[in-house]
């Protein structure tokens, strides 16, 4: 059970994270998807790192609507001295067992025995508390915390996560809590640090709170203190929070927009997968926010970085604020979302926190469910409203950007840019390559793109995407072709490239278009893929652009149902009746979405690919279409700004090579040594 020691920074001070073996987080991972709720049952509303719907906001709103009640005369802000690696390892273990039996044999296995820590070729050994970075450490400490928690005097309002502790209430039972806190603490390896330790006190009680609180160093104030990461305190303490938290974040806005210039796939990965999230916290923890300062950040600096333009009208703002599921790119205005996400919260968190302020200790299982149920409606409310946005702003857009959203919105066209760029997986773009999928995805003009082709006609996105010059049409379709074969290869005895069809011999196809011709070919065929291991599959791909004029006139239903129609009219009969198999068209669009039988086809290919491989199917169908997508990205990239001038010019002499090094008398002889 030894890990490897890491030093982070707690500014001021360390905090030692243990990094344990894979093999170990795995196991540990697993055992609390099945144990969980036994955590949650043992530690109910009175610890709420048990896994808790939301605890950490549900501690929040408690200890402020505690606060704010007129008989409360101050808040108790309990700060423990290096809580983690303190608790009491042998009577956290025995609670453990006590309370949870179903975690106490992994703990007991775990951390019975001093664990080896290994820190910069030195070897530590672990002796007492959990693990920081251990999985199981936070439901241990949960557990482990209760027993403590039962022994201290109820006649406050508290709320415990983890080691921060909280309470709220006339300051002699505040001081009656803080003894007891002083007094049992110490046995469960619980130390509370007075220094660090804040009284928030209203105003018209400081003076009996210095009177109750004398001799303990209890720090006391009338101002505020921050509270699981949100205010709690007077007005202007709130406001002199947020407006520092604020500024911090702008700061950020404007660094990330310095490294956008340079990395846009990187800072906007970074921006709506983890910076985004430190103010739509405190929105769901702080009525009202005013974040139109990092709105107009945003708007000035950040986004027109990652996505190289300069300047965004309203119409273009709204539609990138938009999830990207729905054409957008899900960069949210935090100015509109601040009042809807603490809504949210306040519905999600009310069950638990009525439990909280009542006193009822047990998270039951009706809580959890009304919690569950609040979830459902807020997602299915917040679906709505975007879908509402999305259909009102479409209106208004020009029927380019019109049919450009539309393309956005079909699966699969989006999940490059949700995608994480971890250039190992292959999903990662350089600067040019991102500016220029942005510019493909909403039909923008590419930077620096020749006014004109090789070809001779005006250079455009729809032009770049069609023309044949330099192959690139060809190059698109047979990425798709050899990535779907080699995946075949995986599941399929027999897997070919381009088949040559059976000839004909007196059979009669239907249909004027059916390929009648000797020597046709099919793009894949596949043994056993659909039926049995002996029945053949064959598969013709098409890429079609939906920016061509014989496209861009229809819905894109439409578009695939003409292609898939087509297709089927050239060989399926044939298929069917000549090489007594079955054919599938794999129809695609360039911006990555798939017709019906496409669609069909991928799914039970991953289906398959997810049995061999023993992983999840939801997990193989969409690397499987991350794949997919990346493929068809770099392909339409290439096609805007690959060399097409090379491309047919003859390169191999027309007289033959035998007869050049004759005529030339071309020295080979010390070339072929």
């Amino acid at each position: 059970m030894a890990s490897r020691l890491i030093a982070l920074n707690k500014n001021p001070g360390v905090r030692p994270i243990g990094i344990g073996e894979v093999s170990r987080r795995i196991s540990a991972k697993a055992i609390l998807s099945v144990v969980g709720d036994d955590v949650q049952e043992v530690t109910g509303t009175r610890q709420l790192c048990g896994g808790q719907t939301s605890g950490i906001e549900a501690g929040v709103h408690s200890i402020r609507r505690a606060f704010e009640d007129n008989n409360a005369e101050a808040a108790l802000l309990v700060d423990a001295a290096n809580a983690f690696n303190s608790l009491n390892r042998a009577v956290a273990l025995q609670n453990v067992r006590k309370l949870c039996p179903s975690l106490g044999n992994i703990l007991t296995n775990c951390y019975r025995v001093p664990t080896d820590l290994f820190v910069d070729g030195d070897r530590l050994l672990s002796r007492e508390g959990t693990t920081q970075g251990d999985p199981l450490a936070m439901p241990m400490y949960s557990i482990a915390t209760i027993p403590l928690i039962d022994k201290l005097f109820s006649e406050v309002k508290q709320v415990w996560y983890a080691d921060d502790a909280a309470a709220v209430g006339k300051l002699a039972n505040l001081r009656h809590w803080w003894d007891d806190i002083i007094s049992h603490g110490a046995n469960f390896g619980y130390f509370a640090n007075a220094k660090k330790t804040w009284l928030v006190v209203k105003p018209e009680h400081y003076q009996s709170a210095v009177d109750t609180f004398d001799e303990t160093s209890v720090r006391i104030t009338t101002e505020g203190r921050p509270h699981l990461g949100a205010p709690l305190g007077s007005i202007q303490y709130r406001r002199n929070f947020v407006e520092a938290k604020i500024e911090d974040w702008n700061k950020g806005i404007v660094a990330l927009s310095k490294i956008a210039t340079a990395h846009p796939h990187a800072a906007y990965a970074a921006l709506t997968h983890g910076f985004s999230s430190k103010w739509v916290f405190l929105s769901r923890v702080v009525p009202g926010l005013d974040l139109q300062i990092l709105e107009d950040s945003l708007r000035s600096t950040l986004i027109p970085a990652v996505t190289g333009r300069l300047p965004f009208n309203d119409s273009e703002r709204s539609l990138v604020a938009l999830p990207a599921r729905l054409g957008g790119l899900g960069i949210g205005n935090p100015a509109e979302q601040a009042s809807i996400e603490y809504t949210a919260s306040q519905k999600i968190t009310s069950p638990l926190t009525s439990a909280i302020l009542s006193g009822d200790n047990d998270y039951s299982y009706q809580i959890h469910l009304d919690q569950i149920s609040a979830k459902s409606e807020v997602k299915s409310a917040k679906r709505e409203c975007h879908q509402k946005r999305a259909s009102d702003l479409r209106k208004t857009l020009f029927s380019d950007l019109q049919r450009a959203m539309e393309l956005a919105q079909e699966k699969g066209s989006s999940i490059w840019l949700t995608t994480l760029p971890l250039e190992e997986h292959g999903f990662h773009l350089h600067k040019s390559a991102f500016y220029d999928a942005l510019a493909l995805r909403y039909s923008w003009s590419p930077q620096r793109l020749p006014s004109n082709c090789v070809c001779g006609s005006k250079l455009s996105i729809d032009h770049a995407l069609s023309c044949p010059k330099g192959g690139f049409p060809s190059i698109r379709h047979n990425e798709i072709r050899d990535l779907t074969a080699n995946l075949l290869t995986e599941v399929c005895s027999d897997v070919c490239i381009e088949p040559e069809l059976q000839p004909l011999s007196g059979e009669v196809l239907k249909g004027k278009t059916a390929n009648c011709d000797e020597g046709a070919r099919l793009d894949i065929a596949a043994n056993g893929f659909w039926g049995g291991r002996y029945e053949w599959t064959f598969l013709d791909v098409r890429i079609f652009n939906p920016h061509a004029p014989s496209n861009s006139n229809q819905s894109l239903s439409a578009c695939y149902k003409t292609h898939e129609k087509s297709k089927k009219r050239a060989y399926e009969q044939r298929v069917r009746e000549i090489e007594k198999a079955t054919f599938t068209p794999i129809v695609l669009s360039a911006s990555g979405s798939m017709a019906v039988e496409a669609t069909h086809f991928y799914k039970r290919l991953a289906s398959r690919l997810a049995e061999k491989w023993d992983e999840a199917y939801s997990s193989t169908l969409a690397w499987l279409r991350c794949k997919i997508s990346f493929s068809l990205l770099r392909s339409a990239i290439q096609s805007l700004r690959g060399a097409r001038s090379c491309n047919g010019h003859p390169v191999k002499p027309s007289t033959g090579l035998s007869v050049v090094h004759a005529e030339a008398k071309i020295d080979s002889a010390h070339l072929c040594t």
